[in-house]
């Protein structure tokens, strides 16, 4: 009896032992974000890599940003879909993103500046546009109709296939979206029209460092503002094999250019700058029959874009919108219709550059204020 009593208590014991050792089959969940952070590290060559305070700060954003990624991906239903990862942006907080890659997309005045009493063309528009909403019910379902794609428009258009859409552009560290993305639109507009057989890139430069208007260099522009610019100066533009040197004083930059021959590049003849919220029908008309369009876009969730369609997960109001693109054509065999965007941040981003957007549910604000150029 006595040997069945210690036999249970070893038992007992050994039982005991086993449940209070922290016993796990699953990897440290902190052990593989380190694994994953330090390839990271190496991948983008970060300059904290040997500064331990920075290390252990950014590594937690990093691990946040897993979080985030996880999130964002549990839509993914489809292999169409767009599917988020690590990018170079991972360990960066929103802030961070926000403040370094975007800006927002609306007319504040410089310093010494003071309210005119003149409303200019933009400052029209985002009048008007406090008030879509009201339009936007009130033709709903017109619009809703219309955007049924007529059968004369191709199903799929690229304008990259034709040679007149300039290569991605990387902005790094200057605030320059809304600069080049007109600028390539121009580029590519003039190619067409010309009938050229390849596109050449102009001085982006030239606007970056002298466009007037509320414009104001790396420190963010607004494309309407450009446009209305180029406009009324008849503002003739340099390519980029002509971009003269700026020259910058201590205070502002002092902007030389030669003289250009001014039947390289046609100029800006008039432009639009509205709300096609419900209408994106007459972007696919402009895509399909006249060249890339100009788009103000809200991009904070591209963070993390690999590749694949957005339809979850892009917020569409305006006062959301902070970054500017150009859209070069669509894609309606897809099972998810959508148009492609070429980015500003380098051919590392996303697609080789682009993104994908699905057509038709103004995804990112993609619809909100777009812009329409004619060259003469």
């Amino acid at each position: 009896m006595s040997e069945v009593i210690e036999m249970i208590l070893i038992i007992i014991i050994v039982t005991l032992c086993f449940l209070m050792i922290p016993f796990n089959l699953q990897p440290n969940a902190v052990i593989e974000a380190r694994k994953k952070f330090d390839i990271f590290i190496r991948l983008y060559d970060k300059p904290y890599r040997h500064n331990m305070r920075e290390y252990d700060r950014r590594f937690q954003i990093f691990r946040s940003s897993l979080n985030k990624i996880a999130f964002l991906n549990v839509h993914r239903m489809e292999n169409d879909t767009a599917i988020y990862g690590i990018t170079q942006y991972a360990d960066l907080t929103d802030q961070e993103f926000l403040q370094w890659n975007l800006s927002v997309l609306k007319h504040q005045m410089g310093p010494g500046q003071i309210l005119q009493e003149k409303i200019t063309p933009l400052d029209k528009f985002i009048i008007e546009s406090s008030s879509a909403e009201m339009k936007d019910a009130i033709i709903f379902t017109r619009a809703k109709r219309s955007l049924q794609i007529s059968d004369y428009l191709p199903k799929v258009v690229d304008w990259r296939e034709k040679n007149v859409v300039p290569a991605v552009k990387s902005q790094g560290n200057c605030g320059a979206c809304w600069a080049i993305s007109v600028m390539d639109t121009i580029s590519s507009l003039s190619t067409i029209k010309k009938k050229q057989p390849n596109v050449t890139d102009l001085c982006i430069d030239q606007v970056i460092n002298c466009a007037g208007n509320g414009n104001y260099g790396c420190d963010g522009g607004d494309t309407c503002r450009l446009l209305e610019w180029l406009q009324n100066e008849q503002i003739v533009l340099n390519t980029l094999s002509d971009c003269p040197t700026t020259l910058s004083t201590e205070n502002n930059p002092a902007c030389k250019f030669g003289k250009v021959n001014e039947q390289k590049f046609l100029t800006v003849g008039s432009f639009s700058c509205v709300s096609l919220v419900d209408r994106e029908h007459l972007m696919l008309r402009y895509l399909a029959t006249r060249g890339p369009i100009v788009a103000a876009v809200n991009a904070i969730s591209w963070q993390y874009y690999l590749g694949g369609i957005v339809q979850y997960h892009c917020e569409g109001r305006y006062e959301d919108l902070n970054h500017a693109v150009e859209i070069v054509g669509y894609n309606l065999e897809s099972n998810i219709p959508y148009y492609w965007v070429k980015n500003s941040w380098g051919t590392t981003f996303g697609d080789h550059g682009y993104i994908k957007i699905e057509i038709g549910k103004n995804l990112c604000g993609i619809a909100n204020r777009v812009s329409f150029i004619e060259l003469v």
